[in-house]
């Protein structure tokens, strides 16, 4: 016992230096005009409103048929749950978009919250829309899931899932 105990007293001392925070540095504020500080160094509040104006964002772009902003608001990787449980990636949202199988006449966000996990968050957005999808009405009251990663200087969306109500809260 006498020579276990130095090495569970190593052990244990390691351990505690791997789960110590490190020093947090002074958080710069997030403003439209500036990148999103590192959310290493940003407090979940300064997160949870850069990503709930990137949800607020991605609304726009889709009204606006803006390709532009949703390439730089989706990542490569992006993969989508339709309301209708079908999967879409990035290039079948943009493709949807301008080529008019998706036309949005208006989509109004009632509701959003963001859960911030340091490079990651996870926002879940309630709106009404009126829209149609290849020609059939899709109007209605949906809830989404959207997950963000932090990486490059700025949040993108990978993943996204879908569920249509009938009625808003």
């Amino acid at each position: 016992m006498s020579r276990k105990l130095p090495v569970l007293v190593a052990i244990g001392s390691v351990a505690v230096a791997a789960c110590t925070p490190a020093p947090r540095e002074e958080v710069v504020p997030i403003t439209e005009t500036a990148a999103p500080a590192s959310p290493v160094l940003a407090d979940d509040e300064q997160v949870e409103a850069a990503v709930s104006q990137l949800e607020r964002d991605w609304v726009t772009a889709i009204v606006k048929k803006d390709a532009a902003a949703l390439d730089r608001l989706l990542a490569e990787e992006f993969a989508g749950v339709s309301p209708t449980a079908h999967y879409y990636n990035k290039g079948m949202a943009i493709d949807d978009l301008t080529r008019g199988t998706y036309v949005v006449e208006s989509m109004n966000l009632d509701d959003v919250s963001v859960n911030a996990y340091g490079d990651m968050a996870v926002a879940f957005a309630s709106q009404e829309e009126k829209s149609r999808y290849a020609g059939t009405d899709i109007s209605g009251h949906y809830h989404y899931t959207n997950v963000w990663v932090y990486r490059d200087g700025r949040w993108q969306a990978v993943a996204s899932h879908g569920t249509r109500f009938e009625k808003g809260h």
